[in-house]
């Protein structure tokens, strides 16, 4: 008997997990809710949609949702949108897209207006390619569970595409439009045609259903097999075909219908051209959704429930639509609200009294809302505060007081004796005493006969703004002040204060409640906070929350708070906030909803009261845009493990895709971006994500919302980036995506490099070894020519000097013995003779030195000036030898050059020329040439003179060289020319012949020229 106990308890638990498992993976909607009472998002082209005419929407096996439109196809993941048309499908004649499929192989098929069929296999899209015979405008395309593909055409009629790729055309379907193509679980075929009626393809045989059989038109928009019934909406309803017997559902009969689904409840949804329609078929139930509820567009052309439970509309002109099941209805001025600026709410004798912005008490009953009308001079005041005893209902506004009792109102302000009538809020205490917090005269202890008592700064209040009042668990009174902090007046009369910050001028108290543990909880626009025993604490949220304003809190009597602020409702768990304080935890865990969890208007009204109706366990929210309920037993666990991808990696400026492993990335990148998403659509912007990039992260990183990841300077090797994300409701894919690539090593990081760095290091030190002691050897061998040419100078100097002088020194001695004066003239001849030779040999010596130790100069110049120049001073000097001077020269030849160095090159080159004429000649000629090509300024000086003996050609360029001992010169004058030459980079050439005369031929590279 325990055995079987046990089993069957067991049985019990298993069968209430599996139902709550299955609830949570219902395709739909609890059948007793209405569509009003679900949450919907809507995107346009405003908010990322490529065109507000979508024609259907389609998920495949990866999650991803296909939108299709007239202008192109989009991919979208819950977050963001992917546009594929002509600019990136080129093979596309027309961006219209109408409907998808999927077949077995995992590729994604779309059928288009003027291009057959495209597919796209995960990573690119491809032109399928289609026989001749079928028609590139196909509207309708099915893969089936056979792998067969079917397409429906344009006024064309149906073909198939077998899984062999054979094509053929269903010759019992004439040439009409196929609108809808679907297979039901008995693997029959259902065709919707245009004007032809439904054809249902079986293995053995085509039937054709038409009007003439009972449908209600032949013109077929859409067929839904659902079971063991097949839905057939038609221009004029619905007709429901059950074992080949036609039924029609009279509630929609004359009803132009565009697309219908059934959902897993077996409600019935409808897209038509008034908007959308449920229709349950057990009792009949009608609801119809349109633009006047909010539906972004009045007709609806295709409907779609995804895999995690969302309804999606298709609308024309209108965008897309989603409607999914959440915890939060609205109440707003659609179902008859004066405004939707909410400002207090309350029950009261079981109907719920809502206080608006624009002075108006709204009554819902449940149903419809009544308005109550107060007297002239209390309208238009915004409605503060409710307090309801057993038959009496206080308002409070900026006019006063308003007692509601039987019918009657009774008005209390200031002209009834009312000490302050800017009433703010309203309090009972625990001995039914009631408190009025006023807006400038602090606190007021009502008396209906007018005894008040009044407590402002004059009696121990610190601020005469009281925004809230509350009683803790030992009677004293707490009172919530703008500018004063916290003040507690204890049941004796005694005033304390407490303060959130040292200077409270800036301090808000919204509202306050105190827990069952007397501690209170004060809503600030500083943040939430704790008073216990005397202190106040901070909460500390996570940082990402970035708000620190909370207007009210309640209690749901199910241990959590519900905290209502600018970006929405707030949940936390009171035992969460217990940890908090007692592990002293950084962050308090919390639940934030909004928008996508159903609110009109995630933005609640400021410094307002919120409201938790205990009886039908919801909290009553005040927003901008109506009232916002929460039934926190209508939240369904969202059970979808949320499929996740790296999408995009971005290296630097480049971009990789497809993403494969093994991808290899070049050295010297510094940016890595990796792109991921994870496939939620309930929520997405509640999905998070862990992300590890293995050789680098010992744990993991995150939660994080940022589906953007960064590494910056990855050294070289082998990486493995691992994603893992959770949906809305916290459940992870724990195996989530990765990626694995390689960060290529730069060159000189590689093996080889190194191998071959160590023996470049080895040869270039030997080497510089080796060029060191060849340079020491050099210099030894330069310092050796230096002492050697130094000795000879020294030498030759003193006899090329000492010559000249000596006689120099004998002739003036006999000049000044010699009273002859002619003869005197003669040995001054001989003399200047002398001395003109030493001014010779003293030039040349300045000249090797200037050309040593000068800078190059760069300057433009005349030749034939500087040649003339150079003539007219030695013909002063050898005046008695009557040599010609030639030159090929034009007047206008101009050098770009060192004039200074060309001048000594010219001068000793000319002078040698003049040196060894050969008198006995007709015409003793020195001619000068000049040729310039791109890159060189050639320069000849030739002479027709004595020549140089052809022993002493390879020698007459070295220092005090002289050919025969009855050479006249220094010796020094063509190693000034060689020394010159090398200093201007030039090469000098000499062609001579004993007897016939010499040319000396001088290249000099062209300056270059500075851009």
């Amino acid at each position: 008997m325990k055995i079987f106990k046990l089993l069957f308890f067991l049985a019990i638990v298993l069968a209430q997990n599996a139902h709550c498992q299955n609830k949570n993976n219902l395709k739909g909607f609890d059948p007793k809710s209405s569509i009003r009472d679900l949450a919907m998002d809507t995107w346009t082209n405003k908010s990322g949609l490529v065109s507000n005419n979508v024609i259907s929407v389609f998920q495949a096996a990866d999650d991803y949702l296909w939108i299709s439109s007239y202008n192109g196809l989009q991919k979208f993941d819950g977050n963001k949108f992917e546009i594929y048309d002509q600019t990136n499908i080129p093979y596309l004649s027309s961006n219209t897209i109408y409907e998808g499929t999927q077949d077995k192989r995992g590729n994604v098929l779309f059928c288009t207006s003027s291009s057959g069929v495209i597919g796209y296999d995960g990573r690119q899209f491809t032109s399928m390619p289609l026989p001749n015979f079928i028609p590139s405008s196909v509207v309708s395309i099915l893969s089936d569970s056979q792998n067969n593909l079917w397409l429906g055409s344009k006024n064309n009629g149906l073909y198939k595409i077998d899984a062999n790729g054979k094509a053929a055309r269903t010759s019992e379907i004439p040439n009409v439009t196929i609108h809808n193509i679907s297979e039901d679980s008995d693997q029959n075929i259902w065709v919707a045609t245009d004007n032809k009626g439904v054809f249902k393809i079986s293995k053995q045989r085509i039937v054709e259903f038409t009007q003439k059989n009972g449908l209600l038109g032949d013109h077929i928009s859409t067929v839904y097999p659902k079971g063991n019934t097949l839905y057939v909406g038609t221009l004029n309803g619905i007709n429901v075909i059950k074992d080949d017997k036609i039924q029609y559902l009279k509630a929609f009969k004359g009803e132009i219908i565009n697309d219908l689904v059934v959902d897993d409840f077996g409600v019935l949804w409808v897209g038509s051209e008034r908007g959308l329609i449920r229709y349950r078929p057990d009792d009949g139930t009608y609801e119809l959704f349109s633009q006047k509820e909010g539906l972004p567009g009045k007709r609806v052309v295709d409907l779609f429930f995804d895999n995690e439970g969302s309804l999606w509309v298709c609308t024309y002109e209108g965008g897309l639509a989603r409607f999914k099941a959440g915890i939060i209805t609205n109440l707003t001025i659609k179902k008859g609200l004066s405004t939707n600026k909410v400002h207090i709410i309350g029950r009261y004798n079981g109907k719920h009294y809502i206080g608006t912005q624009d002075g108006i008490v709204n009554i819902y009953d449940g149903n419809g809302v009544s308005h109550l009308h107060l007297r002239d001079n209390f309208k238009k005041d915004v409605i503060r505060d409710f307090l309801f005893e057993d038959d009496i209902a206080w308002i409070a506004n900026y006019k006063g007081l308003v007692k509601l009792k039987n019918g009657k109102q009774s008005y209390y302000n200031e002209s009834t004796g009312l000490p302050n009538q800017n009433i703010r809020t309203l309090f009972k205490d625990s001995k039914g005493t009631m408190w009025i917090g006023t807006r400038t005269g602090g606190l007021i202890r009502f008396d209906e006969a007018g005894n008040h008592i009044s407590y402002d700064k004059n009696s121990g209040l610190l601020t005469n703004y009281v925004l809230c009042i509350e009683e803790d668990k030992n009677g004293n009174l707490l009172l919530g002040t703008n500018a004063g902090g916290l003040s507690r007046l204890s049941a004796s009369g005694e005033w304390n204060h407490f303060s959130i910050q040292k200077d409270n001028s800036g301090t808000l108290i919204f509202n306050m409640l105190v827990d069952g543990f007397n501690n209170t909880w004060l809503c600030t626009n500083l943040g939430l906070f704790r008073f216990s025993e005397g202190e106040i604490e901070k909460v500390q949220f996570h940082p990402e929350l970035k708000m620190e304003k909370f207007f009210d809190i309640v209690d749901d009597k199910a241990g959590n708070f519900w905290l209502s602020s600018p970006i929405g409702v707030i949940k936390i768990g009171q035992n969460n906030l217990n940890q908090y304080f007692t592990q002293n935890l950084q962050h308090v865990s919390y639940d934030l909803l909004g928008e996508e969890e159903g609110m009109e208007s995630q933005e609640c009204t400021g410094a307002t009261k919120s409201f938790y109706d205990k009886e039908a366990n919801k909290i009553w929210i005040p927003t901008f845009e109506g009232v916002a309920i929460i039934d926190p037993s209508q939240k369904i666990i969202n059970t979808k493990v949320p499929k996740v991808y790296i999408t995009k990696v971005q290296i630097d400026n480049n971009s990789i895709f497809p993403i494969e492993d093994g991808v290899e990335i070049k050295p010297g990148t510094f940016r890595y971006l990796f792109d991921v998403t994870a496939l939620s659509f309930l929520a997405p912007s509640k999905v998070q994500f862990k992300y590890k990039l293995q050789g680098i992260d010992s744990d993991w990183n995150g939660p994080t919302k940022d589906r953007r990841i960064e590494y910056t300077n990855l050294p070289y090797g082998d990486y493995t980036l691992q994603v893992q994300a959770s949906n809305n409701d916290n459940v992870w894919n724990e195996s989530g995506a990765q990626l694995s690539f390689t960060v290529l090593p730069h060159f000189f990081e590689a093996v080889w490099f190194r191998a071959s760095a160590v023996i470049f290091f080895v040869l270039l030190f030997w080497g510089l070894y080796t060029w060191r002691v060849y340079d020491i050897k050099k210099t030894n061998r330069i310092l050796r020519k230096m002492n050697s040419e130094l000795d000879r100078f020294v030498y030759s100097a003193s006899h090329d000097l000492r010559g000249p002088l000596t006689s120099t020194m004998g002739l003036v001695n006999l000049a000044l013995n010699e009273n002859d004066p002619h003869q005197n003239r003669e040995y001054f001849g001989l003399i200047k003779q002398c001395t003109d030779k030493m001014n010779h040999f003293i030039n040349e010596l300045i000249n090797y030195s200037k050309n040593k130790n000068d800078a190059i100069e760069y300057r433009e110049f005349e030749l034939k000036t500087l040649i003339d120049s150079i003539w007219e001073g030695l013909k002063e000097r050898d005046s008695s030898k009557n040599i010609s001077l030639e030159y090929d020269i034009n007047e206008e030849d101009r050098l770009t050059g060192d004039e200074t160095r060309i001048r000594v090159i010219l001068r000793n080159l000319m002078h040698n020329a003049v040196i060894f004429a050969d008198l006995n000649k007709s015409t003793p000629l020195v001619k000068i040439l000049l040729q310039q090509s791109g890159r060189h300024v050639e320069l000849s000086v030739s002479d027709n003179g004595l020549g140089i003996p052809k022993p002493a050609i390879d020698r007459i360029f070295d220092m005090f060289f002289r050919a025969n001992d009855n050479s006249i010169g220094s010796g020094l004058g063509l190693y000034v020319v060689q020394e010159t030459a090398q200093k201007l980079n030039a090469e000098i050439e000499v062609v001579s012949e004993e007897g016939k005369g010499s040319t000396f031929t001088i290249s000099i590279p062209k300056p270059k020229k500075n851009n």
